[in-house]
């Protein structure tokens, strides 16, 4: 039995706000097992029935006093007088905490106060400050509480209306506190002094505190943990998607308590914002390094890889040396390659075509321009990025180029994306743009070098460039090339420059973004002095790298996910400092502090755990992704020891950022409690534990104030099994599953705005009201499709189990959860065509579709995390094409077959 139990209550017309009391509590990690009490002041049977399916305990109070004309008395006001009984009610409990069915819980920090507040001084309650702050009329509040303590207990105490209102609406009590005798005395001299019920439990709580026990013996809350809406709306933070307190730093509200009949109705109302703007929202709870190597191919190495060589048999490495372009650097060591039938025209490098590459990936689906294509290199990796792309080049006008061209981008499985146009820039572009109506999202300059050619292509390419659009250049070691981006500069454009081979240049607009690129560390790179005033993508990122690389074990990988995340959050401004746990040698620590020097636009600080002295002690769990106990690898005990002052404290002011890092020498257990307050919100948190109890402190004492939109990137995930059972034990504590992001075969990155939360729901919901998630119901059915397959076989399969589920009496108790991998988007229009088609013919047959199973398409589970759904499954139901977890067929096989009546 929980020592703590919260209490509401409602009548019938009070229920869908009841609901989402109860809800707020429920559906948050910490409420799936604290103990609720509901007292039924007026419910129908069906809504008891609904909230027997949440609540712990359901009675029907009294009305604990000898009250004339009962009978006339409405129902509902029991619920305020039965407030000072609520320990004979529900016997057993330490601490009982109230919140009115008009209230529901934002965040728990106010259930968390309102407990220990009954536990310091038996007694918390949150004032009425507001009032008297913001209402232009604040008299005629200060007027209601007088005439409310003459009503009930005449002129003797009407000095005490100049006091703040004490609201009972939410309040907590420990179960041996005095105040609860002290309200019953005072709610009886008050019934016996009027018939008017409706203020007289708030008065007769206030009378007792003030005049009885002492404003000095109870504990009073900050007013985010009953905020009163009507006395000052809160404001609304997108960012975070909470209610937050009308001023900065905009703290969270704990408890909304809707206390103006305004918005106890459904309807919307106009609501300012953090950010200056408005919404129109509802308060309501809202359910649901030397080589000996010469010239080398690189690529960045935060890059998606592509290699599409086996497309183009001819292409050869050619040695730059005798070519007698000046503007061809040769000077840079990577490979130049060219088409063996004309080994004096190369093509793009491969660090170059990988730029084209990850930008047509970020523009999958759009309209694609390349100007100048040659024999289709750079063409198949802009098409393999999934652009819709046409390409004008007079060279295609020769059959055998054209027929090369075609052979290769068909054996690279892109020629349906591509149109070849033979004819020249400009021209064949604005014929092709006039006669398409088409405007492009992505344009690839690598036509006539000579001037004035580029810069009529970037005019050209400007005028049917769509509104959000990126225009990328190559060869702008050429000063002709670079009149192009300097025309899209000086008409407004964002530009920036790619240190590569030949040097390509970007221009954007709108919403689209460039690619992250970083040059070769191994090249001393220079700019030729007609792009001097370009910047240059990362290329002080780059020399950091190198320099961070001997200070920590992380591969490139990891730095890279860590710096992105880190530059994200920056960017973004989630509120938070950085937090890094297993700090070793410190070069993601002095990366990160880095990355706040450079980006944040906010004061931030990155706090470094460890001990400094060594790993701690591992466990019988710790071992490694082969199974070698850890202290069997020599990275166990006393392992990796690193003096800050010869480690951490060496590469931080080698970087200029000694003065942002906070180093925490220490156990974990030891030392995480002690700075969490100092600490407060996180924005990124960097486990690097290695060990089981080690990665559990770090959850248990930090993951609650990392900020919902925030990060926390795993290390060890894949390499230490302890780490990752860790991970996972706490997801079962918070009743979630993380979507684990992979950075490598060991580190992963989470975001707790990606949970998928486990609910078990127990009726049928309204569509608005579907809680988010993995939904379980009575009988909770796996299945696994292959969506790739032929959709309309698919399709009638889902049929054959919509239907008779649809048919059955009740529908509501069948949750079907779906494999919703690769393609959770496809997965769902294929189940929404499904369900229409059945929904369509049972309404034709006059049927009435008012219940519906719940439908859960999950994606981004790993198959650990399956292997932990799986046993809440009761049923699969088996399709003719099926896709399994890795791994998990034959315990998915075990499941018993869901067998229907046709």
């Amino acid at each position: 039995m929980n020592s703590t139990i919260i209490v509401t209550a409602a009548d019938s017309k009070f229920f869908e706000l009841v609901q989402g009391t109860i809800l707020s509590i429920r559906e948050k990690p910490q409420g799936h097992s604290v103990d609720i009490g509901f007292l039924d002041v007026g419910c129908t049977p069906e809504q008891l029935q609904w909230i027997g399916q949440y609540v712990d305990h359901i009675v029907e109070p009294d009305w604990n006093y000898d009250i004339p004309d009962i009978d006339r008395q409405p129902k509902y006001l029991k619920a305020l007088v039965c407030r000072p009984f609520l320990p004979e009610y529900f016997p057993g409990y330490e601490v009982y905490i109230w919140i009115d069915a008009d209230a529901w819980v934002q965040d728990w920090s106010a259930i968390e106060l309102l407990t220990l507040g009954a536990r310091y001084k038996n007694l918390a309650v949150v004032p009425e400050l507001l009032n008297t702050l913001f209402d232009p009329y604040p008299f005629s509040h200060q007027a209601f509480h007088l005439s409310g303590y003459i009503k009930y207990f005449g002129d003797v105490y009407n000095h005490l209306y100049i006091r703040p209102i004490l609201n009972d609406g939410v309040f907590s009590g420990s179960n041996s506190g005095i105040h609860w005798v002290a309200w019953k005395n005072r709610l009886s001299q008050a019934i016996s002094m009027s018939l008017d019920l409706s203020f007289s439990d708030q008065c007769s709580l206030n009378l007792a505190i003030y005049n009885d026990l002492g404003i000095d013996n109870v504990q009073i809350l900050p007013l985010f943990c009953n905020w009163t809406v009507h006395s000052k709306l809160p404001l609304w933070d997108p960012k975070r998607k909470l209610w937050v307190e009308p001023w900065k730093p905009y703290i969270p509200l704990g408890i909304l308590h809707i206390t103006t009949y305004k918005a106890k109705d459904r309807k919307t109302h106009v609501a300012h914002t953090t950010d200056g703007f408005k919404v129109e929202a509802s308060l309501w709870y809202p359910r649901s390094h030397s080589s000996p190597i010469r010239r080398y191919d690189y690529v960045s190495a935060n890059q998606k890889k592509i290699y599409l060589d086996y497309n183009f048999p001819l292409m050869t490495a050619i040695d730059p040396g005798p070519h007698p372009w000046p503007y061809l650097r040769k000077e840079v060591p990577h490979l130049w390659t060219a088409d063996l039938r004309q080994p004096t025209i190369g093509f793009v490098s491969r660090d170059e075509a990988h730029i084209l590459y990850n930008t047509a990936l970020k523009l999958q689906g759009k309209n694609a321009l390349e100007i100048g294509c040659w024999l289709g290199w750079s063409t198949a990796h802009l098409a393999a990025g999934g652009v819709i792309l046409d390409v004008v080049d007079p060279a295609l006008a020769d059959p055998q180029i054209y027929g090369s061209a075609d052979q290769s981008l068909r054996s690279a499985g892109v020629r349906s994306n591509v149109n070849l146009y033979p004819g020249y820039s400009p021209g064949k572009v604005e014929e092709i743009a006039q006669q398409e109506d088409c405007r492009w999202s992505l344009i690839f300059i690598d036509g006539n070098h000579d001037s004035p050619a580029p810069l009529q292509d970037a005019q050209v390419a400007e005028r049917y460039a769509a509104e959000d659009a990126l225009i990328l250049f190559h060869d702008l070691a050429s000063p002709d090339v670079a009149e192009g981006l300097n025309y899209l500069r000086d008409r407004g454009w964002n530009t920036m420059i790619y240190q590569t081979m030949q040097i390509m240049g970007v221009a954007w607009r709108g919403k689209v973004k460039p690619v992250e690129h970083i040059p070769d560390p191994a090249v001393n790179w220079t700019l030729p002095e007609h792009l001097k005033d370009y910047p240059v993508c990362n290329l002080e990122l780059s020399r950091v790298l190198e320099k961070v690389k001997s200070f920590t074990l992380l591969g490139f990988e990891r730095l890279w996910s860590l710096y992105s995340l880190a530059k994200q959050v920056c960017e973004e401004d989630i509120p938070g400092n950085f937090v890094e746990c297993g700090v070793c040698r410190g070069g993601s620590s002095a990366l990160l502090a880095w990355v706040i020097k450079n980006y944040s636009r906010r004061p931030r600080r990155l706090y470094a755990f460890d001990t400094f002295s060594g790993m701690p002690d591992p466990t019988e769990v710790d071992r490694d992704y082969r199974g070698v106990a850890a202290n069997d690898t020599g990275f166990g005990s006393g392992a990796l020891a690193a003096p800050i002052s010869e480690n951490l404290e060496v590469i931080a002011r080698e970087l200029g950022v000694w003065d942002l890092i906070v180093p925490v020498p220490g156990l974990f257990a030891d030392t995480l409690p002690i700075y969490r307050d100092q600490v407060s919100e996180v924005a990124l948190l960097h486990a690097d534990a290695d060990w089981y109890q080690s990665t559990m402190d770090i959850f248990h004492h930090f993951y609650d104030q990392v900020h919902s939109q925030g990060f926390i990137q795993i290390d060890d995930y894949g390499h230490w099994q302890g780490c990752r059972k860790a991970v996972h034990d706490f997801e079962q504590e918070i009743g979630a599953f993380f979507r684990l992001h992979s950075v490598d075969y060991s580190g992963v990155w989470l975001s707790p705005s990606e949970n998928l939360v486990v609910i078990r729901v127990r009726d049928s919901l309204t569509e608005t009201s579907k809680p988010q998630g993995i939904r379980l119901s009575k009988i909770n059915v796996g299945l696994f499709p292959y969506w790739e397959m032929e959709t309309e076989q698919l399709i009638q399969e889902l049929e054959g189990l919509l239907e008779p589920i649809l048919r059955s009496p009740q529908p509501e108790d069948y949750a079907l959860i779906f494999l919703g991998d690769p393609d959770p988007q496809l997965a769902n229009q294929t189940l929404e065509i499904a369900a229409g088609n059945i929904a369509l013919r049972l309404m034709e047959e006059g049927l009435e579709l008012s219940r519906e199973p719940f439908c859960s398409v999950v994606a981004g589970l790993n198959p650990y995390q399956w292997e932990r759904l799986i046993p809440q499954l009761n049923y699969r139901y088996p399709l003719k094409r099926e896709r399994f977890p890795k791994g998990l067929r034959p315990a998915i096989q075990k499941l018993p077959v869901l067998l229907l009546a046709s």
